[in-house]
């Protein structure tokens, strides 16, 4: 028993290392969460110090909220198109780039270098690239053509194309150290048993890639879910609402609405929507890794 707390003694002296970051993390993110909690139940305008509790109103007007749910469907199709492309797209250039192509390192390079742009470029550089750079280019061809930020039926997709092109070169990455942690004894034992590329890949790259998968499923489909400054820098959830998503109506009920708990109450019902499809995507990416 002595030597047990012992030992506990000394270990203890890495807590200070890090105390840091749990008190970082308890001002940033415990604080201002059971905060928000607590105004979610008050009808805080967002700005005044003064404030009453209305019990559960908010939450009973977000449910009846038609706004609301039109944000949600859209952040979750927007979400799950996206994370559809970008593991797909990303998988086939690792494929690629971890062969023996000449040149590789620099097309790595070429297309790791739009995800270090800050998305809010990004959305400056593709709002003129579909209002005056593509339509000029096209106009040369005898197409006429304009922006599809402008048109309700394709802003979404729109969106989602310039966040395909930034969103592409992390996951390519993560899936090329994968690749590479694959031993080549593996595929030359298929070749020589007669597995073709395709059997090959289903059977054996697919199966030890899993842990990548599930790592760029979680990331793309969690970040995406909580995409705001794209949207706010293009469309800002135009044009008629057809890009609005939680996070902008979010933002524009809490600050230009005054409706700061309502805003707060919304904000509460997204997190637990957040908390639930990440543990149901982590739960499912599990399950499939140890059947594969």
């Amino acid at each position: 028993m002595g030597n047990l707390k012992q030992a506990m003694r000394k270990e203890m002296w890495y807590l200070l290392f890090i105390l840091p970051g749990i008190c970082l993390f308890v001002m940033a993110v415990v604080i201002p969460l059971i905060m928000g909690a607590r105004y979610s139940f008050t009808n805080w305008d967002g700005v005044s110090n003064t404030f009453a509790s209305i019990g559960w109103d908010n939450y009973v007007q977000a449910f009846q909220d038609p706004g609301f749910w039109e944000a949600l469907w859209n952040t979750f199709k927007y979400a799950l198109i996206l994370t559809i492309l970008v593991n797909v797209i990303s998988l086939l250039l690792a494929l690629v780039l971890d062969s023996f192509l000449p040149f590789r390192n620099i097309f790595r390079t070429i297309f790791f270098l739009p995800s270090v742009i800050s998305i809010v470029l990004s959305g400056f550089i593709w709002s003129y690239n579909y209002s005056t750079g593509i339509p000029t280019l096209l106009s040369h061809l005898g197409l006429d053509v304009t922006s599809p930020l402008g048109n309700p039926d394709y802003a979404l997709f729109g969106l989602i194309l310039v966040a395909l092109w930034q969103g592409v070169g992390a996951p390519m990455i993560i899936y090329i150290a994968g690749l590479q942690g694959i031993p080549n004894e593996l595929h030359e034992s298929a070749k020589i048993d007669g597995a073709g590329s395709g059997k090959a890949f289903w059977y054996i790259t697919l199966p030890l890639l899993a842990p990548s998968v599930t790592i760029n499923l979680l990331l793309v489909l969690t970040g995406s879910l909580k995409v705001f400054d794209l949207v706010y820098v293009t469309t800002k959830g135009g044009p008629g609402f057809s890009t609005e998503v939680v996070s902008t109506y979010i933002y524009r009920t809490s600050f230009s609405s005054f409706k700061g708990g309502y805003g707060m109450a919304l904000s509460m019902m997204f997190f637990l929507i957040l908390v639930v499809v990440t543990v149901v995507q982590m739960s499912i990416s599990r399950r499939r890794e140890v059947e594969m």
